[in-house]
């Protein structure tokens, strides 16, 4: 039977439900032989899956289609699947474990069954527990998402990226990231490196497609050598700061979390450099545009900020995704929902007032110029999101 209950418009998760976090990557396993070179057996990558049917600990009075749904730090997988054959003594590199358990590390921030969060549909998972953390990197949570059934707003995005990423974990054995580098590239504005990185991902059509899947701020599945980029400014959100000690969240904005935020991956370390010096550049000079205003904030009282919406602010955020990373081709709807599925959660609408944020570098004809110039040494077409 489906499960038909939803928490901010993502189904909850559950033990009556279809629902698996699929292929989780890589799960390195110490795996026979256990022979001179490796005498702990041969460290090997597996993809990983949880099972809702293997849902644990889990509500005791509120119950799906009469069994029991997943909540915030208590619930888990009691198992998963995908890393039988690394059986040598150690196992799982971090944990010693396989088939370990499978955890979620995000959920719902405002619908609570029996005072905890619920998790829902594209929550993010870790895998192979023994203890916290598991073996594995977060991947997303499915539970019967349109995207199974090849329909959804990112439909064309979930195409292209499988297509030009057959031979790339999780769905193939190579490691999409390789040679881009040792690691992040200077912020220096003398340097040149991270154009050179951004040079590099821009050639390669996996890395190019998966621009278009938005990220969290941290943990998330950008290449090392790159830099999560907010498509809304998370100080947008408060009178200062980015929600840490010291902020105060806008009024009618809560359980914002700017690790938990939708984000780009971008090319140079800082808001000056690379792409997401770029990003910054026609993200702000739009801002610039803005009339100052009063902003009412959660605690009662007000600031005096240039002042935009969510709406314009998202829109903005899109086109100069458009211009930055013409080889993406990210459709508008996939973006915008996306974006939405987080800050709706937050309270956040397309009328919301928030602050227009400036920052970074401020010349769009040296930034569009930098890009003309890229898209000729790549021999491609400049395009805006659709």
């Amino acid at each position: 039977m489906a499960n038909e209950v939803y928490a901010n418009n993502m189904e909850i998760s559950c033990k009556a439900a279809n629902g698996k976090s699929i292929a989780a990557f890589p799960d390195v396993c110490f795996t026979p032989p256990q022979a001179p070179p490796t005498p702990l057996g041969v460290p090997i990558p597996y993809p990983n899956t949880g099972l809702s049917k293997d849902t644990t600990k889990g509500t005791r009075t509120i119950r799906i289609t009469r069994k029991e749904v997943m909540l915030k730090n208590k619930s888990y997988y009691k198992t998963s699947y995908g890393d039988e054959p690394g059986r040598a003594p150690k196992k799982g590199i971090v944990t010693s474990k396989i088939k370990g358990k499978v955890y979620f590390t995000s959920w719902s921030m405002n619908v609570k069954f029996e005072s905890k969060n619920v998790v829902r549909h594209l929550d993010l998972t870790t895998h192979n527990h023994a203890s916290f953390p598991g073996n594995t990197p977060v991947w997303p949570y499915l539970d019967q998402a349109t995207v199974d059934a090849g329909g959804g707003p990112c439909s064309n995005e979930v195409k292209k990226e499988k297509k030009d990423c057959a031979d790339f974990k999780p769905h193939g054995s190579k490691d999409a990231c390789a040679g881009l580098g040792a690691g992040k590239p200077s912020g220096k504005k003398t340097s040149n490196e991270a154009d050179r990185l951004a040079d590099k991902v821009a050639a390669r059509k996996c890395l190019t497609a998966r621009r278009c899947a938005l990220q969290p701020y941290k943990p998330n599945s950008c290449c090392p050598q790159q830099t999560a980029h907010h498509l809304i400014e998370a100080s947008a959100l408060h009178d200062k700061g980015r929600g840490g000690k010291g902020s105060v969240p806008l009024k009618g904005i809560s359980n914002y979390s700017e690790n938990k935020a939708p984000c780009v991956c971008a090319e140079g370390v800082n808001q000056n450099v690379g792409t997401h010096g770029l990003m910054h550049t026609f993200q702000s000079a739009a801002a610039a545009k803005s009339r100052s205003g009063t902003l009412q904030l959660s605690n009662g009282s007000s600031i005096s900020a240039k002042k935009t919406t969510y709406g314009t602010a998202k829109r903005q955020s899109m086109a100069a995704m458009g211009k930055v990373f013409p080889q993406s081709k990210c459709s508008k709807e996939c973006l915008s929902a996306q974006l939405d599925n987080y800050h709706k959660q937050c309270g956040i609408n397309a009328r919301t007032p928030i602050k227009a944020v400036e920052t970074g570098q401020t010349d769009v004809t040296a930034a569009t110029q930098a890009i003309k110039t890229r898209n000729a040494r790549l021999g491609a077409t400049r395009s805006r999101v659709r």
